[in-house]
């Protein structure tokens, strides 16, 4: 017997409802609820749940992640989608629905990234156990506060997988690209440590912390340092009236790069800078580095792109392979030594209240999907 189709209708009513659930990172427990209804309805024919213990949720957090899994004759193979979005106001979206796209009302983002992948997941999960030789085994992982850095993935080991590779269903890329090379990610906090004083009558005596602190910013490169690498300071914070000099200042930074070289170039750049200007009379500075996680690159001969490739070509797409300056889940999983990709899935304007779905599109990854799942 053949394997069952993609049910449209079945795939654009889940999306729906997921979008429509308010489930921002540390929030994820109404998804979690979700996605347990659906288990519970299946359990009896051969759906497995998992959900991992509290000790591993992320700090602030209401839920951990949850594995699912379907036994099957063949090797497992996993499929990762992250429960959380963005913050996205208060209050549930209001989804309007037109010329079969997906949107809001334009007063929050939609949550497609990434309750499209977890629609995905879903409808494969019931494809396979819907086949009745149950060819394909499958382990599916939704993770928690993956906006927030893949906190959630991070708590992730590999002997709780048994599968051999993985398509993480969070690109927000058109339906037939997959993303198979990824940046290393690092977080920079510099506190800088001066001396307050009255600015008006003992300006001389104070060591200004914000002073010092937009020199260093301003010695610091930012944006595209070389064709591998970017640095951006995002958050700076000092001071707190008028009338006084500060006495302290901190700025926040990343560091992302596919050149392992050039990542430790820029990060003794960052520390050299901190030392020089932490000698100034008056001042110290002290640096802190948060590892947020590993870049990856997937040769082309590896399973998991030979697989997305043939079901490529099997429904008339030309594969193609990309290279993001983005992260997420699949660097985790990649570093936990699960060859994984990132599966296009066509999201649109993610992170803005301009976001949409257009549900053919999400209709066209899903009938890929299978195919990679499936390999036929």
């Amino acid at each position: 017997m053949p394997v069952p189709k993609v049910d449209p209708e079945r795939l654009y009513t889940r999306v729906r409802e997921l979008c429509a659930i308010r489930a921002p990172s540390r929030c994820e427990r109404a998804v979690r609820d979700y996605l347990y209804l659906f288990f519970s309805v299946r359990e009896s024919h051969g759906l497995t749940w998992e959900e991992m213990p509290e000790s591993s949720i992320p700090s602030g957090g209401d839920t951990a992640n949850i594995l699912m899994r379907v036994s099957g004759t063949s090797t497992p193979l996993l499929l990762c989608a992250h429960m959380d979005t963005v913050s996205l106001g208060m209050g549930k979206p209001v989804i309007v629905e037109r010329q079969g796209e997906l949107r809001t009302d334009g007063t929050s983002i939609l949550g497609g990234d990434d309750r499209a992948g977890i629609a995905l997941a879903l409808e494969i999960i019931d494809l396979c156990l819907d086949d009745a030789e149950r060819r394909q085994s499958l382990e599916v992982v939704f993770t928690v506060q993956e906006e927030l850095g893949c906190l959630g993935a991070g708590t992730l080991a590999h002997s709780q997988f048994s599968s051999s590779f993985a398509f993480n269903l969070d690109g927000e890329t058109p339906v037939g690209t997959a993303i198979v090379s990824a940046p290393q990610k690092a977080r920079f906090t510099c506190d800088v440590h001066g001396r307050a004083a009255h600015a008006a009558l003992e300006p001389l005596l104070g060591r200004n912390a914000i002073r010092l602190a937009s020199e260093m910013i301003l010695q610091l490169p930012q944006g595209q340092v070389d064709p591998s690498t970017t640095m951006n300071i995002g958050m700076v914070e000092g001071g707190q009236q008028t009338n006084v000099v500060p006495d302290f200042a901190t700025f926040t930074g990343e560091l992302r790069s596919f050149s392992p070289e050039s990542f430790r170039t820029c990060n003794s750049l960052v520390n050299s800078l901190c030392s020089q200007f932490g000698q100034r009379d008056g001042f110290s500075v002290e640096v802190a580095w948060e590892f947020v996680y590993a870049g990856y690159t997937i040769d082309e001969d590896a399973l998991v792109v030979r697989r997305f490739a043939r079901a490529c070509k099997s429904l008339g797409y030309s594969a193609e392979l990309l290279r993001s300056a983005g992260g997420g889940d699949a660097n985790k999983l990649n570093s936990l030594g699960i060859p994984t990709i990132v599966f296009g899935i066509g999201m649109h304007h993610i992170h803005t209240n301009r976001e949409y779905l257009v549900l053919e599109e999400l209709l066209e990854a899903a009938r890929l999907l299978r195919e990679a799942v499936f390999g036929i």
